[in-house]
């Protein structure tokens, strides 16, 4: 397995960590009679709190980026130009994993400015360094 395919399952395996820590909660709030099982029906208001909101924030954030950083390891692998990814694979995983931590943590305006958004930045500019180069332009 190359590097990139071992990052891209350890990205797999935060998202999935995030989902057992949400589902988690909620589970233990309806097996203890704390809310009903609905009580997370989208347009409802939440009656969670602030650091129980952000990981549900930082689990959406991760998801969104899924598409396409599986998509460029993917593509990659199969043009057989892994080694375009493999170097760096790892640090983009990090990179996630540090602003998904940071917007767990805190929303104060600092730890966005000086850590979730350059770790955010790292992660756009990976991408489309790789798809430029997996793509030959670069």
């Amino acid at each position: 397995m190359t590097t990139s395919l071992m990052a891209m399952a350890g990205y797999i395996g935060w998202v999935l960590l995030l989902y057992f820590v949400v589902i988690a909660y909620r589970g233990f709030m309806v097996m203890s009679a704390q809310r009903k099982a609905d009580a997370w029906t989208r347009g409802r208001e939440l009656q969670d709190s602030q650091s129980v909101k952000r990981i549900g924030d930082a689990l959406s954030n991760s998801l969104e980026t899924v598409p396409l950083f599986v998509g460029v390891i993917l593509l990659a692998h199969v043009s057989d130009q892994s080694a375009v990814t493999d170097g760096l694979a790892p640090i983009y995983v990090g990179a996630r994993v540090v602003q998904s931590v940071s917007h767990i943590i805190s929303i104060h305006h600092l730890m966005i400015f000086l850590v979730r958004f350059p770790a955010f930045l790292v992660q756009v500019g990976l991408l489309a360094w790789w798809s430029l180069a997996l793509t030959g332009l670069i």
